[in-house]
């Protein structure tokens, strides 16, 4: 079908309208654009279609650098975008999301990354001992012969690396450290990767052996085990450590007194960063970065919690400072976490739908989003991280 698109979607999809009135979800299509699109999943009230032929294309578009996303490879999937465009698209998502929500929101300020050379994290599936990317809305796999998306020690683990048997292999090098590690599935037999790679198995981290690499960012050394949770890379945790602090000495002022919570703290990022100097109550699930945490942050005044947030017996705490996954807080977070009477909230949030949920739901305990940032923590992709900081109404 021929579709005009006006808009964008939460996933960055086009947003258009067919003949009939239903809401079409156009992937790969700008607002602005008259494209030929094909249905491929159809909805009672909406259908999703990909593009077929671009008629009359965006100033916005430019031509896709990258011969495997071409092919189909569903890693970089706004490659089709302006640079200097991306981020503003992003940030009109987050800004249309808040209003769906009902949320008094002011205009975001937009954040780049510095001194970035590519993503220091990368999960890819194992064809034929070959690690690789898989197809937009496929199973199948596009086994790349270079990725201009991910750092250079993570590239040619990538590129040149043979994974045995193994389903999938997780990649993590410290780009500021030049540490690199694999994590296969299944055991460790038939991998062949550069002498200075540490290789692990899963079938090895379940029998209690540990593995982990060491990266530098926002000023520290950090270690991270080979399942815990990091930024997709240190200039993310750079820009985001910065845009944090930012809010906190503007709103919350690192000289007043009172404990500072951090949830979902994983490694203890804020926690060793912006929590310095403070009483900080640290919660996490996760026993991987529990026992880096208890590393990173050996010699601070922390009271790591090993608990589900939304299970926190609240302390009194003048500053909350939340990173939750995806999902978001979801109503039983928000509430634990206002229990402790915080004066500023920041919530760090990567995906613009969860983010909006959530600042709804504290807007209805009696915060008001005070500032907004965009961080461009996923360049070439849809996706969006966004910080919030909330004050008491």
């Amino acid at each position: 079908m021929k579709l005009l698109v006006t808009a964008t979607a939460r996933d960055g999809a086009g947003v258009a309208r067919a003949e009939d009135g239903r809401v079409v979800f156009v992937e790969g299509a700008l607002p602005g654009e008259t494209v030929t699109a094909e249905v491929t999943q159809i909805d009672k009230r909406w259908s999703r279609a990909r593009v077929l032929e671009v008629l009359e294309p965006s100033p916005e578009r430019v031509p896709i650098p990258c011969a495997h996303q071409l092919e189909g490879c569903g890693g970089c999937d706004l490659m089709h975008v302006a640079a200097d465009f991306q981020l503003r698209m992003k940030a009109s998502i987050v800004s249309e999301q808040l209003l769906r929500a009902g949320v008094e929101a002011p205009d975001p300020s937009l954040t780049t990354l510095r001194d970035d050379h590519g993503r220091t994290t990368v999960r890819a599936a194992v064809v034929d001992g070959r690690g690789g990317y898989r197809v937009r809305g496929s199973h199948d796999v596009v086994v790349p012969e270079a990725c201009g998306a991910i750092d250079p020690l993570a590239e040619q683990i990538l590129v040149e690396g043979h994974f045995g048997c193994a389903d999938e292999v997780t990649i993590r090098v410290g780009n500021r450290t030049g540490d690199r590690l694999v994590l296969v599935t299944g055991t460790d037999e038939d991998i062949s990767v550069p002498d200075d790679v540490l290789v692990v198995s899963t079938d090895d981290l379940a029998g209690g052996r540990r593995a982990w690499i060491h990266e530098e960012a926002a000023g520290r050394r950090w270690r991270i085990s080979a399942r815990s949770f990091f930024q997709n890379r240190p200039a993310g945790v750079d820009a985001l450590v910065a845009e944090v602090g930012a809010m906190v000495d503007a709103l919350g002022g690192l000289g007043q007194e009172g404990p500072l919570v951090d949830a979902y703290a994983g490694i203890g990022i804020f926690t060793g960063t912006i929590g310095r100097g403070r009483t900080v109550y640290a919660i996490e699930r996760s026993r991987d970065s529990i026992a880096d945490a208890r590393v990173n942050l050996d010699g601070s005044d922390v009271k790591i919690v090993n608990a589900p947030v939304e299970s926190w017996k609240a302390q009194p705490a003048a500053i909350v400072i939340a990173d939750p996954a995806r999902e978001g807080l979801g109503k039983a977070g928000v509430d634990a976490l206002v229990r402790a009477d915080p004066q500023l909230f920041v919530l760090v949030g990567c995906e613009p739908g969860s983010f909006a949920r959530d600042a709804g739901l504290l807007c209805t305990v009696g915060m008001r989003l005070e500032h907004l940032a965009v961080v461009d923590l996923f360049p070439d992709t849809t996706h969006v991280e966004t910080v919030g900081a909330f004050v008491r109404a």
